[in-house]
């Protein structure tokens, strides 16, 4: 982005898209993108609607022996998400000796924040999301890449023989 009002302009422009999505809709675009950032993203088949609904794991390693469990939430613009809401999904995350993503379109209260840190829980809430999307050029266009190189000053260097 050429300047910071430009970036926080595109920051907007993308909450907005966000929020008009449905929940099934937003779930189904944080899967995409963490997809799009390299990770092997496996969604739960079952349509759930509770709190505590694990709707996606991400595998770290091949083996499967550290599952990352997802959670998405999309809310009202202005929501805040309370540490009380999140605990049905911290508990499952637990139960199951794993760790969290919750991923939201809202905020998080600084409590939620505490919580999450003792759950082993990852919050995303909508601005980091949206950083997210534009750093992996997901729903957005690129629209100009200057590249300016020289040569690097010991660049032959391991060729002299």
């Amino acid at each position: 982005m050429k300047n910071t009002s430009d970036y926080e302009g595109l920051v907007t422009q993308i909450l907005a898209g966000v929020n008009d999505l449905s929940p099934a809709g937003f779930e189904l675009m944080v899967t995409d993108l963490l997809i799009r950032m390299g990770y092997e993203v496996y969604r739960n088949a079952k349509r759930r609607t509770s709190t505590s609904a694990i709707q996606g794991i991400i595998v770290e390693d091949r083996p499967g022996f550290m599952p990352i469990y997802i959670q998405t939430r999309k809310l009202e613009p202005g929501s805040i998400i309370t540490s009380w809401s999140m605990q049905a999904f911290g508990d499952a995350v637990e139960r199951k000796a794993g760790r969290g993503l919750l991923v939201t379109n809202a905020n998080y209260s600084k409590p939620a924040q505490d919580y999450a840190k003792q759950k082993h829980i990852i919050l995303i809430d909508g601005h980091i999301l949206a950083r997210l999307m534009i750093v992996n050029n997901f729903c957005v266009n690129v629209k100009e890449v200057v590249e300016v190189k020289s040569i690097a000053p010991d660049a032959f260097r391991d060729y002299r023989i």
